[in-house]
């Protein structure tokens, strides 16, 4: 029942961030709310499989890739609508301390091996290094306007929930409001809010 409430509460924030972010998208005509939009967009859909699947078997799906690749298709988005506001690149020093993220989605993903599949673990592992790489790199580079570090902060808060929650869900500790798992779920479930707010910082201001 507590997973289905969470659930509710992640669908609910990805439709308030797609309407937001559309209705933006056509106001402005900047790519970069297009983007978001259709971030949220797929990730409501990933959202809608398994929650149907909950209501419906009242258990987790067996078969999770249906919406994996719509959450996948979600960092795609994401990655796409930070090409759009990226400016400048970080500087070659600055650059070699982002050698630390393929070390950490590497060893993550070597840890989640032991419970989930090769290649969504791999996928995953690749789509969270390049995100985390591009947002971490938007802090690090040279930025016009000091407003874009917002979105590129609500990203890595977004990445930090999503590995804690794939973290403790290796240890299940049941459908309880108990389980951490719910609370980082949860977080991630609210960054989707944070997202308008720190785009529109980005690019209408």
């Amino acid at each position: 029942m507590i997973e289905i409430i969470e659930n509710g509460i992640q669908m609910v924030t990805t439709v308030v961030c797609t309407v937001i972010a559309f209705h933006r998208g056509l106001k402005s005509h900047k790519r970069a709310w297009f983007m978001l939009a259709l971030a949220s967009g797929v990730y409501f859909l990933g959202d809608v499989y398994w929650q149907l699947f909950l209501v419906i078997y009242g258990e987790t799906p067996h078969i999770s890739d249906i919406p994996y690749l719509s959450w996948y298709a979600g960092y795609l988005f994401l990655m796409l609508m930070m090409f759009e506001i990226r400016g400048e690149r970080p500087s070659k020093k600055r650059r070699r301390i982002l050698w630390i993220i393929p070390l950490f989605t590497v060893g993550m993903c070597i840890f989640y091996l032991q419970w989930g599949d090769w290649v969504s673990n791999i996928a995953a592992a690749i789509l969270m290094s390049m995100l985390i790489g591009h947002a971490a790199g938007g802090l690090l580079a040279p930025r016009e306007n000091p407003q874009k570090k917002w979105i590129y902060i609500s990203i890595l808060l977004f990445c930090a929930a999503e590995y804690a929650a794939w973290t403790i869900s290796c240890f299940w500790m049941g459908d309880t409001i108990l389980n951490p798992y719910f609370w980082f779920d949860t977080l991630l479930s609210l960054s989707f809010l944070l997202f308008p707010w720190a785009l529109r910082k980005a690019v209408d201001e």
